[in-house]
């Protein structure tokens, strides 16, 4: 079989012959885009002319006058001095109508390659994107500006692009449909077990590409090789690793002094999380160092250990095999420091050989969940993930926690419905998909350990220890209890005005109303049950206890999401400050007080004669008369920190003290005119180190919960705080003062400071 020459690139460039003129839809409303040429200097125009001048020449770009104009940019070739032409069409791309990519996932494509294909190669058009032509109204979209090198001259030219090489492929894969043939946009590779056929299909691609007015790159064509790059890796028989130009160049990459930086090392080493064990693992400093707003970088130990570890296990990664979907596969799940982590793989003989390694960060959710059903999560997650390489071929997926069993008895409880219905469909309802449980998993593997032995681990009542307030809760009323307390908190609108009180009953032979107060206007129903709650619990110190309420949110508190949500940093599953975050936490304290305790969620509005529900109405009416009361005595303080002497001021705090013309009392501290006690920064960073060391919120988290909680009562022994910067460390002050000497301090987050 003889090749025609003419598929070689050479002065003149490819024009597909089959293509028909593009048009590119706008979207409505649209407006042209105009953005500013970059600077490029005169050795890259010169490294550019070239391609220009030749494209222009054949008329694959014209002159014109467009309102649109998009940058170009010139991109130097790897161990080259020539350059390639790349335009920035991200503001097109805002204006144009979104179309579906077909372009291949590199992270799939490579499934397609047969384990018996051990000759290949690998073939790479020319100004592909040059070679289908625009419709004439959609040409002025994509104009550039170019100033020739030599006259200085500007024009505006519209670059012709687009992607037809894969439709036209179609017709010659049809009549060869034994060869493996893979076409990632321009780059293409031809997998096949015999050399002899390796070359003839080569020659036959090679005139039909010919044919169909393309032009490939002589110097970049590797015809009929055992060892072959295609896409950055190398590809041999049965198993496929990183390129070493592509490792080398991520291991050159300075540490970063910027978000964005960091970002772009991520993006380059993420591509190759494949090859990587433990890559999320590894890299979780450095993703946590990305969040947040700005590009201001903080760089600590813990992010240069995982910047260069990563760069490490690059220089180590090991080939992978190319998976077989002749052959069943197996997937080992573990879940450490809430990222899920696995390795997909394949027999080879008596040898496990690794196609993949997983990680995934497990959502906010599931973060918080007990051990036992993180491993659910995670265990859905990589079969997601092993699914686009196996392509649905039966995968024996292996796990360190009986998760059927774990999500069939528990997940009700925990999941929501949605959640558990796709949980059940993954794990339970899948032809492909079994599961089983394994021993201890080796770290560095992810793999069985030798002389391995059957794990003994109670997974539900590990669940329930872990998510239970304490861990011998209880929500069947104990025995012999010294103490059974009814609890309620009313929240009711008065002539015009939100009134709130909670109450505690105790019963026994006779009723009888043991506490009820009246809490401060606009006090939420929640809040006033969470108060009468840990009331409760405080008059119960040291005694064995059983306790009703009519809350089912203080019952899911106690019993399941309290727990959940400190392990989280009292962060909501959106990442937010859960509201009333410090009464949960003062409640998951005092549910320790007594010896034993048992809480039941108790109906309201029944009819009967039985203790319960008796002692259930008692406390209801006792919280809605305590509501009405029109005094209210103090506010319910939610943390109380002592601050012992008189606080310090330094030169800064005087001076802001004088700008608010303010004025020393006895005690030595900041009054302002209308009654605000000026707080050093010291006093204020103390307790925000404090609060961020027991919630690990960062500094946006803090912000919310203290502009969502400042209050205060009309009271003399009371005062709220409130921040005047937005950053710690800046002037902070004191609202509604008192004038009483020795008062008492209530922060933003209704945290007393004792002064």
């Amino acid at each position: 079989m003889r090749l025609t020459p003419l598929v070689w690139a050479s002065g003149i460039p490819g024009q597909s012959r089959a293509a028909e003129p593009v048009n590119i839809t706008l979207k409505p409303g649209a407006r042209p885009v105009r953005r500013k040429q970059y600077p490029i200097k005169l050795e890259e125009r010169k490294g550019l002319e070239p391609i220009i001048e030749k494209i222009m020449v054949y008329g694959l770009l014209q002159e014109c006058q467009s309102e649109y104009n998009t940058p170009i940019l010139p991109v130097k070739k790897p161990h080259s001095n020539e350059y390639r032409l790349v335009q920035d069409l991200r503001a097109v791309n805002q204006i144009v109508q979104d179309v579906h990519p077909v372009v291949a996932n590199p992270y799939t494509l490579l499934t397609a390659i047969k384990e018996t294909d051990q000759w290949f190669t690998v073939l790479d058009l020319k100004d592909a994107f040059f070679c289908i032509p625009l419709e004439f109204e959609s040409q002025k979209i994509f104009a550039f500006e170019w100033e020739n090198p030599k006259t200085g001259r500007k024009a505006q030219l519209p670059t012709i692009f687009g992607n037809q090489l894969a439709k036209e492929l179609e017709d010659w894969q049809k009549e060869n449909p034994e060869i493996t043939l893979l076409q990632y946009v321009d780059d293409i590779l031809l997998g096949i077990k015999i050399l002899e056929d390796s070359v003839q299909y080569t020659i036959d691609l090679l005139n039909f590409l010919g044919a169909a007015v393309y032009k490939v790159s002589k110097k970049k064509a590797q015809i009929a090789q055992q060892t072959v790059t295609y896409l950055g890796f190398t590809i041999t028989k049965g198993q496929r690793s990183l390129g070493p130009e592509r490792k080398e160049a991520i291991c050159q990459i300075p540490e970063p002094v910027s978000k964005r930086e960091l970002r772009a090392f991520l993006g380059m080493a993420g591509w190759c999380h494949l090859w990587i064990i433990n890559f999320g693992l590894i890299a979780k400093p450095l993703y946590e160092a990305v969040k947040g707003t700005g590009e201001l970088l903080e760089w600590t130990p813990e992010c240069q250990i995982a910047f260069f570890k990563l760069k490490e296990a690059l220089m180590s990664a090991p080939a992978l095999g190319l998976p077989n979907l002749e052959k069943p596969f197996e997937l080992f799940v573990n879940e450490r420091q809430h990222v899920a982590l696995g390795v997909l793989v394949q027999k080879t003989g008596s040898w496990k050989r690794p196609v993949g390694y997983f990680s995934k960060q497990l959502d906010q959710v599931s973060r918080g969940w007990a051990s036992c059903l993180r491993a659910v999560a995670a265990t859905v997650l990589l079969i997601q993930e092993a699914r686009k390489l196996t392509l649905g071929q039966r995968m024996m997926v292996q796990v360190p926690h009986a998760v059927t069993t774990v999500l069939e008895q528990k997940g009700g409880h925990w999941l929501s419905p949605s959640r558990m219905m796709k949980y059940q469909a993954m794990l339970l309802e899948q032809d492909d998909v079994e599961l089983k449980v394994t021993t201890t998993l080796n770290p560095a593997t992810l793999l069985p350990l030798p002389g391995e032995t059957e794990l003994e681990h109670d997974y539900l009542k590990t669940i329930k220890q872990v998510y239970a307030s304490r861990t011998d809760l209880k929500d069947k009323p104990l025995d012999s209890a010294e103490l059974n307390l009814f609890i309620d908190g009313s929240s009711q609108v008065i002539n015009g005005v939100q009134r709130a009180g909670y109450a505690v009953i105790i019963g026994g032979e006779e009723l009888d109303e043991l506490e009820a107060k009246a809490l401060p206007a606009n006090t939420s129903a929640q809040k006033a049950e969470l108060i009468a709650l840990i009331r409760a619990l405080e008059l119960a110190e040291g005694k064995t206890v059983n306790i009703w309420t009519g809350s089912k949110y203080v019952f899911g508190v106690v019993h399941a999401h309290g727990a959940i949500w400190k392990e989280r940093g009292l962060l909501s599953s959106q990442g937010t400050p859960v509201k009333y975050g410090e009464l949960i936490r003062k409640l998951l304290q005092v549910i320790k007080l007594p010896e034993q305790v048992a809480i039941m969620h108790c109906k309201a509005h029944q009819f009967g004669n039985t203790l319960e529900v008796i002692g259930y109405r008692w406390a209801d009416l006792a919280a809605k008369r305590a509501a009405e009361q029109q005094q209210v005595l103090g506010i319910w303080p939610e943390k109380y920190e002592d601050l012992k002497g008189p606080p310090t001021y330094n030169r800064e705090d005087d001076q802001l003290a004088k700008l608010l013309n303010a004025k020393k009392n006895k005690d030595g501290r900041w009054i302002t005119e209308d009654n605000r006690v000026v707080v050093p920064p010291n006093i204020m960073r103390e307790f925000m180190e404090k609060e961020h060391r027991e919630t690990h919120w960062g500094v946006e988290a803090l912000m919310i919960m203290t502009e969502e909680n400042t209050t205060w009562a009309p009271m003399p022994l009371t005062i709220a705080l409130r921040a005047l910067g937005s950053l710690p460390g800046e002037p902070w002050t004191v609202s509604k003062a008192s004038s009483v000497p020795n008062s008492q301090l209530s922060v933003s987050f209704a945290t007393e400071f004792q002064l």
